[in-house]
Order: structure tokens, then C-alpha cells, then sequence
């Protein structure tokens, strides 16, 4: 059944919010939409739903697309389902971690990277999928990596590895 004729089954309108599902979160129309399932309305028909965001203009914004699958909540425009719109996501059972379900844990996650704000403990540490870390308390900041390197406008460097201290390319090199 085509989206159309979906909708001239039944011209209800639908206010709240319903449960769906991502099934595609390329858009082709370079709109922050998803191509999303909403069964309790459209049954197995797929829709675009726009973005519906915190902060949006042209060439800025909070942009972030969910992966495939990911629950998401839609709503639609004046209640008429020919309007989806995407108004935000909702875990499921064991999504989040037990480390991250701390009132005072506030975090950002992307498959590789991550944000996370303890204000229990009074630190933000920015992590990659390879451990390396960044951590800010009130004290110091901590970088572990396999290497880090530092550069200045007007050229002046530092790298540090596993094996030795290097300033200005090379100019001086502690072992």
C-alpha cells in the first residue's frame, strides 16, 4: 500500500507522540530528515519526517542523525500524518550503560566517540574508540595517548610518544 492511499484510508488526525523506528538516515534532500516507520499510525508504511531541533538555520545547527533502527518518538504537524516530524529518540531496555545512569552523568555518544560530564565527581572526559582520553577535573587536565602532539600558530611544535620529547620538528629531543 502506497502513503497516499494509506492516508485516504482513515483521515484522523493524530496528536502526541508515537513510537518509530529509523530505516534510513541519509536524506536526500540534505534536511535532517529520517526515513522512519511508525506502525500504531502508517502500519508498515515508511515516511520522511523533518527534523524538528533545538537549534536550526542555514549552514549551522545541532545536527546529529541516530543510526538505523534507533527508536525514535514522531509527531505530526496540525495532527495530520502526511506531516511527520521527528522530535526525538528513547532507549529501550539495557541501552544504557550502568556507569551512565548516574543523575549527575550527563554524556554525548557516537559509536567511536564520546562526551561525558560527571558533575558527581567533577570531571569531563572525551574518549575515541582507541582509549585515548582527555580529562578535565578541577585540579589538572590528563591526555593519554599513544602520542600528543601540540602546535602554536607561527610553527612551534611539540610531540611526545612512547619513546621521546621532540620540540620544533626535532630541533631538540629528549629521550
Amino acid at each position: 500500500m502506497s502513503y497516499p492511499a494509506a492516508l485516504s484510508q482513515s483521515r484522523r488526525e493524530y496528536y502526541g507522540k508515537y513510537r518509530g523506528q529509523v530505516t534510513d538516515n541519509v536524506d536526500p534532500l540534505h534536511k535532517g530528515r529520517l526515513k522512519v516507520r511508525v506502525p500504531p499510525v502508517l502500519g508498515t508504511v515508511e515516511v520522511w519526517a523533518s527534523p524538528c531541533v533545538p537549534y536550526a538555520g542555514p549552514q549551522l545547527g545541532w545536527y546529529t542523525m541516530p543510526e538505523l533502527e534507533t527508536g525514535v518518538w514522531i509527531e505530526f504537524e496540525a495532527g495530520d500524518p502526511s506531516y511527520p516530524i521527528w522530535t526525538g529518540f528513547f532507549w529501550n531496555d539495557g541501552d544504557i550503560d550502568s556507569a551512565d545512569a548516574d543523575p549527575g552523568v550527563k554524556f554525548f555518544k557516537t559509536k567511536k566517540m564520546t562526551l561525558r560530564i560527571d558533575d558527581s565527581n567533577g570531571e569531563i572526559i572525551i574518549k575515541n574508540d582507541s582509549d585515548s582520553t582527555i580529562t578535565f577535573t578541577t585540579d589538572e587536565i590528563v591526555i593519554k595517548s599513544a602520542s600528543v602532539k601540540q602546535e602554536a600558530s607561527g610553527g612551534k611544535k611539540t610531540d611526545l610518544s612512547s619513546s621521546s620529547f621532540k620540540v620544533n620538528d626535532g630541533n631538540l629531543e629528549v629521550l
